[in-house]
């Protein structure tokens, strides 16, 4: 019931499609221990889907759990929502909870997992009484609408990378058994030309009738190439590049309503006057990777930042992570394997609320490093 809200009214101004890849109840006991509060449980739930969810097609993997009454309702990992490892959420549904508030929470969680921060009201403009992101969203009836500040944040999530996965076709399938097709549920299934969902939806969808055919005279009713109910022209451009010198633009072949699938510059190809090297379309240089984290004048450390911090063994400089969960040290010849440590060129300590952040001097340099 939670998942239409989230589907066709929370996500489309971000032009975003959610979809329920799959679903798994847990009927006979708990595969995940359930007693701790929600950061603590999100932690346990990563650990569980590594191994458990390794052959499953999703983006980000939801833990709902239901108490009478919890400390906390919600944790995720910001901006992990690509990010097999830690594309993950945990959801607690309570007693008190009404459905359009648990949707605002599913809502809030997904959207923080897509890089998205909660709202300063001095600063963010929101067009409606109360925003999703806003921090009394969950207890307003009819908060529909992201923030100005939301939309800024998705946008950088996506400049730096961060979406990858969201311009992939989702996978769908059942696990020993194929469905009838489902007239009305967002997704087209074989014999459906289109499928415009909800009623409202279809209302304003001219393009797909509430049988799921499209409309005479039309070729199309969605899609990146898809305007008017018509094909683009070939050559419109339907997918930018996410970075200048690694990825490539996608365009319309005038004859679907699809964008191509997203392709990029061979991985390994020099990038950023030879400090990095392309993979998956963006370009891996520390520099950027620095400035990404720490704003403009951060630089790759020199050697020297990296024998101080990464031959530490702890947190912030390691070179990975035994099977007994403690922390490798780095030879020489691998400091600049292990974490990305940077120069600091600021005044004023990061403001980081996701991560630690630990400064050393080290010679003339002031070095940094991020539990992240």
């Amino acid at each position: 019931q939670a998942f239409p809200l989230l589907r066709f009214q929370m996500f489309n101004p971000l032009n975003v499609t959610i979809v329920l890849s799959s679903l798994e109840l847990w009927k006979e006991k708990d595969k995940v221990a359930v007693a701790e509060e929600a950061d603590v449980l999100l932690q346990r739930f990563l650990q569980w889907k590594q191994p458990h969810l390794a052959q499953r097609s999703y983006d980000v993997a939801y833990l709902l759990v239901y108490r009478d009454r919890a400390v906390s309702v919600g944790a995720v990992a910001l901006g992990k929502a690509c990010q097999k490892d830690a594309g993950a959420a945990v959801a607690v549904y309570q007693s008190s909870a009404t459905l359009e508030s648990f949707s605002v929470l599913l809502t809030q969680l997904l959207a923080r997992s897509l890089g998205i921060g909660y709202d300063d009201p001095q600063k963010c403009h929101c067009p409606g009484s109360v925003c999703i992101m806003s921090p009394e969203a969950l207890g307003f009836s009819g908060a529909r609408a992201f923030s100005s500040c939301s939309a800024g944040d998705f946008q950088t999530f996506l400049r730096r990378g961060g979406g990858a996965c969201l311009f992939r076709q989702p996978h769908v399938a059942g696990h020993s058994h194929r469905r009838a097709p489902v007239c009305g549920n967002g997704v087209v299934e074989p014999g459906e030309q289109c499928d415009c969902s909800m009623d409202k939806e279809c209302l304003k969808n001219k393009c797909c009738s509430k049988t799921c055919r499209l409309e005479r005279g039309a070729k199309c009713s969605s899609g990146l190439c898809c305007k008017r109910c018509q094909f683009k022209r070939r050559s419109s451009q339907c997918r930018p590049p996410a970075d200048a010198q690694c990825d490539l633009a996608e365009f319309c072949n005038g004859s679907s309503a699809s964008c191509p699938p997203d392709l990029y510059v061979q991985d390994g190809h020099d990038c950023e006057h030879g400090t990095g090297y392309c993979y998956r379309g963006r370009c891996q240089s520390p520099d950027l990777q620095c400035q990404a984290l720490y704003g403009r004048g951060s630089r790759n450390g020199p050697i020297a930042c990296y024998e101080e911090v990464n031959s530490q063994q702890d947190r912030f400089g390691h070179c990975g992570v035994r099977h007994s969960k403690r922390y490798k040290s780095c030879l020489r010849r691998d400091l600049r394997c292990g974490k990305l440590i940077c120069t600091y060129p600021h005044s004023t300590p990061l403001a980081s609320i996701v991560a630690a952040v630990m400064y050393v001097q080290v010679r003339k340099h002031l070095c940094v490093s991020m539990d992240y």
